[in-house]
């Protein structure tokens, strides 16, 4: 199902925004490796300069210019039977992502920036994304993300980057906002296979902003505060 999206308002705006998850990102890292970072955003210069300061490979993929995130690809159809012989399979979907990613097979990632990505996305492309990703998780890759408290709560239609440990910078998006999914957070671990929600922080404007990891650990318990 589709909910309503934002509308852009620059009265509203505000470029910066605080965060009490990103700091987790870099808790685990260690300084004798190259760090190795997925955006899956455009190239932002905030994220760019900060991440500068580490010995570090920084790839960008912007998916959300992704041709299934366009209205090629339906989940809802009234007709399933004429949708079926026309939609792909998982595997297809999969392989799809894969080509998108354009990863090097030997690459495996440290830092997952997902930003809102997993909004633009219903459960059948989820799945398919977070499967195409697995190949290049290790156990200690971490991840972040944003979200909404529920259908209720509008996504805001910006792009980001990482200004510094504790702060996010937005920016106005230029093209006009994808279709909406938003999940919650019960749906979004069962989405996200081997990713866990550790932790999760209820923003003053309705977003939601979440820290992924491997599994269960001490050092992080999961904590929904809402």
């Amino acid at each position: 199902m589709r909910f309503k999206r934002a509308e852009s308002s620059s009265q509203s705006f505000n470029a910066e925004l605080h965060s009490n998850l990103a700091s987790l990102l870099f808790e685990r890292l260690q300084t004798d490796k190259q760090l190795v970072v997925l955006d899956i955003g455009p190239a932002m210069p905030t994220t760019v300069d900060l991440f500068a300061n580490f010995k570090c490979k920084l790839i960008f993929v912007d998916l959300y210019s992704f041709d299934l995130l366009s209205g090629g690809y339906s989940e809802d159809c009234e007709d399933n039977q004429h949708r079926e012989d026309q939609q792909p399979t998982h595997q297809q979907l999969v392989e799809q992502f894969t080509s998108a990613l354009n990863l090097d097979p030997q690459t495996k990632i440290d830092i997952c920036l997902f930003w809102d990505f997993f909004n633009y996305l219903d459960g059948t492309l989820l799945k398919a994304f977070v499967d195409a990703l697995h190949p290049y998780i290790n156990d200690s890759t971490c991840g972040y993300g944003l979200g909404v408290l529920n259908a209720r709560s509008q996504l805001p239609n910006y792009q980001y980057g990482i200004k510094n440990l504790d702060k996010l910078h937005q920016y106005l998006a230029a093209e006009e906002q994808r279709p909406v999914y938003p999940h919650s957070q019960r749906d979004l671990n069962n989405l996200l296979g081997y990713f866990d929600i550790d932790k999760s922080r209820l923003m003053p404007d309705g977003r939601v902003e979440y820290f992924l990891s491997q599994g269960s650990d001490d050092k992080f318990v999961k904590k929904p505060v809402f």
